[in-house]
């Protein structure tokens, strides 16, 4: 059997006496969608922040792409986050740029591509994103879930056979 990607084993989290996750377990296989629901303060960034490693469990342990991140460092930590990426509900864009310079700006930021290779690659992301048609459109003028799909765009990885994260 494949491993998880993301496994939750029994992990608690508490803040101060705030006890925020309670001995919670949960899987999500590759490929597979999970959706974490609840209303404001029940834990749903706190699980979050676990996977990427930002925050670390009392108890439990938290498995991300078949291995036991509990207790790694920032530096064993920086591997997974490159390969996840946490999209905030707001899209935490950049108002100042469009949406080409959004999804261009963390390409730029990488040093290893250059222009043309930046420019393809903003092409194929906004077309697979069904954004295109907003490429010179500020964050402003955009619908939550348009800002959503932008602010993942750098991170997409298209193509057949790929893993979707």
């Amino acid at each position: 059997m494949p491993d998880h990607f993301f496994e939750f084993r029994h992990v608690t989290k508490a803040f101060d006496d705030h006890v925020v996750l309670r001995d919670v377990s949960f899987h999500v296989d590759p490929g597979e969608t999970c959706v974490i629901l609840g209303r404001s303060g029940v834990g749903k960034s706190v699980a979050l922040k676990h996977i990427l490693g930002f925050l670390q469990p009392d108890e439990g342990q938290v498995w991300v792409a078949g291995q036991d991140i509990t207790g790694w460092t920032e530096e064993q930590l920086a591997a997974i986050r490159r390969r996840v990426a946490m999209v905030f509900q707001s899209g935490a864009l950049f108002d100042s740029l469009t949406v080409r310079d959004n999804v261009a700006f963390p390409l730029e930021s990488r040093g290893d591509l250059d222009q043309q290779a930046i420019d393809r690659r903003v092409s194929e992301l906004l077309e697979m994103l069904e954004v295109a048609e907003f490429a010179d459109v500020l964050p402003a003028d955009l619908s939550t879930g348009m800002k959503r799909a932008v602010a993942i765009g750098p991170r997409a990885r298209p193509g057949p056979g790929r893993h979707p994260l």
